[in-house]
């Protein structure tokens, strides 16, 4: 039986629409300073994944601000042998690669042909238009002009990489600052809460870290662990472009579903011209190397990080993927946890009350 309309606590509907309405004027805002917005979310995330790390070497009585140094000297030992040896490396792979693009393009329309001539020996009834595969329409002088197109778009693609060093160099100074001045931080978010919530806000705040910093170092490692490892494998057995491919592997490893998927597309291409017996091998690294990072890797270094059903990933990849693109696809299942977490923080506890409201019973504050 529903409770009369003096029943029904008004306080708590104005303060759920004031933080509704308040939580909209704050995304406008952010709609207006994208790029200040970007550099502070990187640096949110950077610091969340270093933050475990760091308590780990304060747990060894290391003080904050010399483990905090530790980690970011590392960091920045990993980015700079990184950009001195892996990625002129991987740039000799991609001028490789574009040097080759014309036998790439021939292989792969013998390969469509002998397809589509299998196809039809097998399905005689099925019609296959020969317009839909054929990449030779890709001529040399068509690839001449997207070149050029390319080297015209130079400037903006020099502003971009500037831009993008920018925020990069921002967000990692940033991060440095968050960690510092992380109980500061974190009292100026209970600040926002009446007194008798500030623990609970405190609380929130740690779990929310914990899980972030979990998911974003975790995944940055598997991921990594799996890159390296398809890299490592396949060149041993003579793939060109592994380097490449690990590097892809890498990005895509931390897009759930799809990614993989998309990667082992492009090993499909790269592999074609070097015969059955690579194609068929870097498959095989693949599908092997990802099922090893699935049960073996992701168990052991994340654990249930996030806590979120298999659904909801789902969901959260698909739909992070539709609103922000690659970012999206990536974050999506940490968003979903965060709002699982602020669910059971705010929107739980409400409901609980309206119910009891409801029930006749006082509720519980």
């Amino acid at each position: 039986m529903q409770a009369p309309v003096g029943g029904i606590d008004w306080r708590r509907i104005f303060v759920a629409l004031g933080v509704v309405a308040l939580a909209v004027a704050l995304l406008w805002f952010a709609t207006r300073i994208p790029r200040t917005v970007t550099i502070f979310v990187i640096a949110a995330f950077l610091a969340s994944a270093i933050h475990p790390v760091v308590v780990l070497l304060e747990r060894r009585r290391i003080s904050r601000i010399v483990a905090i140094a530790i980690v970011y000297v590392v960091l920045i030992l990993v980015i700079t042998v990184s950009a001195l040896i892996v990625l002129p490396l991987t740039f000799v792979q991609l001028q490789s690669l574009a040097a080759h693009v014309p036998r790439y393009l021939e292989s792969a329309q013998n390969w469509l042909q002998l397809v589509q001539t299998d196809i039809q020996r097998r399905f005689p009834a099925a019609k296959i238009p020969t317009q839909a595969i054929d990449v030779s329409q890709l001529s040399s002088a068509r690839l001449s002009a997207l070149v050029e197109t390319a080297l015209a778009s130079i400037g903006t693609v020099a502003l971009n990489v500037a831009t993008a060093l920018f925020i990069a160099l921002s967000s990692l100074i940033l991060s440095f600052f968050f960690l510092l001045n992380h109980r500061q931080l974190a009292e100026g978010f209970a600040s926002f809460f009446p007194a008798r919530k500030r623990e609970t806000a405190r609380q929130l705040a740690v779990e929310i870290v914990q899980m972030f910093g979990s998911f974003i170092a975790g995944q940055a490692l598997v991921s990594a662990i799996t890159g390296i490892l398809i890299a490592a494998i396949t060149a041993i057995f003579g793939f060109k472009f592994a380097l490449l491919l690990g590097l892809v592997s890498a990005v895509a490893y931390a897009v759930p579903i799809i990614g993989m998927l998309a990667a082992s597309i492009l090993g499909l291409l790269l592999a074609a011209p070097q015969g059955w017996g690579v194609l068929i091998g870097v498959q095989v690294v693949m599908f092997v190397v990802a099922r090893v990072s699935d049960n073996v890797f992701v168990p052991k270094i994340m654990g249930d990080s996030v806590g979120v059903s298999p659904i909801a990933v789902m969901f959260a990849v698909f739909a992070g993927g539709e609103l922000f693109g690659l970012p999206g696809m990536i974050l999506g299942i940490p968003a979903a946890a965060l709002i699982k977490i602020l669910w059971r923080y705010f929107v739980a506890p409400w409901l609980h009350g309206e119910i009891a409201i409801a029930d006749g019973s006082t509720p519980s504050h």
